[in-house]
């Protein structure tokens, strides 16, 4: 797997995680399953047809975007970054988890990745180009939507 894909999903993966809260305090089980991406799937699939367009997958990844640009200055520092995982990496061990917080160092150190320019922070083109590179990675029946499925085989990574 080339480093900018893994960049890409280590963005969808940091992004779930950002938007549901934590794993372990909320579940990932939702309107659509637990088990099949539910978690994703109800976050996400904001008009509940059973799959996520590209439309609710950009705007879920802006909510993402503007909860880590703490400034509010239109992009996420290295330092912002930072500040988010170790307030995750606190409340996983507040929940006895641990290992979770080796993944989730491991995420944010790829999600620096998106910084395509090298300036120490991700701007929202770099971040919407992250987004949209990785929606397509993840529409791996190219149908144009994220179905189930595909958000499940996304947790699992």
């Amino acid at each position: 797997m080339s480093l900018s894909r893994i960049a890409f999903v280590s963005v969808a993966a940091v992004a779930a995680l950002l938007v549901a809260g934590s794993a372990s305090a909320q579940g990932w089980g939702g309107r659509h399953g637990g088990g099949q991406g539910g978690g994703m799937m109800s976050r996400y699939d904001t008009d509940g047809d059973g799959k996520i367009s590209l439309a609710e997958y950009e705007a879920a990844r802006q909510k993402m975007f503007t909860r880590m640009d703490a400034d509010n200055n239109g992009a996420i520092s290295f330092a912002e970054i930072d500040a988010q995982e170790a307030a995750m990496q606190q409340r996983m061990q507040s929940m006895g988890n641990g290992r979770g917080g080796d993944r989730m160092k491991a995420r944010m150190d790829q999600l620096k990745a998106a910084d395509t320019n090298g300036d120490q922070s991700i701007s929202s083109d770099e971040f919407k180009a992250a987004a949209d590179a990785e929606f397509k990675a993840l529409d791996t029946n190219g149908d144009g939507f994220i179905d189930a499925n595909e958000a499940a085989a996304m947790m699992k990574r």
